[in-house]
């Protein structure tokens, strides 16, 4: 839908570059203009990939355009400008190893703490994520297969109220539970299958919070990669698996603390 809406004198960049209060003076006036804001702002209602999960700060800018219900805050109606985001990979979040024969399981204990339960809430709020993306260098069949296996998967993203993978394999499961709403019942994120013709193994994802929603302070994501044997004999893995994190935060919003294991 276009809407055509800009701020008189008031670039919307300027706007949604920052927490507007419901006070703001210069958050009225609206009107028609030649620059379309979905030519920088996604619709909710179809977001691309790339801001799925993103949503502008609350503005308490309210409609009144033909097409949209009156009095609702734009910032309901559009995605973030993914240009206003700092992406980073935390020094303590990404693990690997190198070498090992099957059967083998790795598992990699992500922990996320914020400084308080309003911290956790508003990072995500903000449009804040946790991406996770595994890899495999090539080397053996296994190796290979292993590295086909998360190309598949590409990265897993984790937003505020869901989940979404940018491959195209998996199954994603309870898409509607993010980093703000999940509780302190660990919930199945993700899982997949590299598809070997015998025993397959498997890569899967789950979360769970240390509070209830809106309470909590610390995150605690766990990845596992069930190395089965393909058949009777063992097979043997030189390439590097490697569980790569990042985090995606509005400039406003304090980078939590990652630390993390793998064994």
């Amino acid at each position: 839908m276009a809407s055509n809406i800009q701020s008189t004198g008031t670039d919307l960049d300027t706007l949604f570059a920052a927490h507007v209060t419901n006070n703001a003076a210069f958050a009225t006036g609206y009107q028609v203009v030649g620059v379309d804001i979905q030519t920088r702002y996604d619709p909710l209602a179809a977001p691309t990939q790339i801001n799925v999960g993103s949503r502008i700060p609350a503005v308490n800018i309210s409609t009144s355009a033909a097409g949209w219900p009156a009095n609702i805050d734009l910032a309901s109606i559009f995605c973030g400008n993914a240009g206003q985001y700092s992406l980073t990979t935390p020094a303590n979040g990404t693990k690997s190893t190198t070498g090992w024969t099957s059967p083998k399981t790795w598992t990699h204990t992500l922990t996320v703490t914020f400084s308080s339960a309003v911290a956790l809430t508003n990072y995500f709020f903000y449009g804040g994520r946790i991406q996770l993306s595994p890899s495999q260098t090539a080397g053996t069949t296994a190796d290979n297969t292993l590295a086909t296996m998360f190309n598949g998967v590409g990265t897993l993203v984790i937003y505020d109220q869901g989940h979404y993978r940018t491959g195209a394999s998996g199954t994603i499961t309870n898409a509607g539970t993010g980093g703000a709403n999940v509780g302190t019942t660990p919930i199945a994120l993700y899982n997949t299958t590299d598809g070997s013709p015998y025993s397959a193994s498997t890569y899967s994802v789950s979360m769970v919070a240390n509070a209830a929603a809106g309470s909590a302070t610390v995150l605690t994501i766990t990845t596992t990669l069930a190395i089965v044997t393909a058949g009777t004999i063992a097979d043997t893995y030189t390439g590097t698996y490697t569980s790569t994190v990042q985090q995606r935060n509005y400039p406003t919003q304090s980078v939590p603390t990652f630390s993390s294991s793998l064994a």
